[in-house]
């Protein structure tokens, strides 16, 4: 038994509630089949989400090239400007 994800309207109750459907579609994030007679002619559905899933954190972080002999003279310059950077007691004066 197979069950439908994705509700149905018809073409012209879409054209009639065009912005109201599309506010369905983007608030409840789930596609709507748009229907003209007995036959699906097309789907409105939200945009395919941007960025990268959790899941992949891991191996991205591996695809970055390492600092090596680099990660000692990049905490020098770190600790050098911790130290000599002096801000203002009142940033305001």
């Amino acid at each position: 038994m197979s069950v439908d994800l994705h509700e149905t309207v018809s073409a012209t109750e879409l054209v009639r509630n065009l912005s109201v459907l599309i506010d369905k579609v983007r608030i409840s994030n789930r596609s709507l089949y748009i229907t003209k007679g007995s036959q699906t002619v097309a789907e409105l559905s939200p945009p395919p989400k941007s960025g990268l899933p959790i899941s992949e954190l891991g191996r991205l972080l591996e695809s970055l090239p390492r600092l090596d002999d680099d990660a000692e003279a990049l905490l020098t310059d770190m600790d050098a400007i911790r130290t000599q950077g002096e801000l203002p007691e009142n940033p305001w004066d």
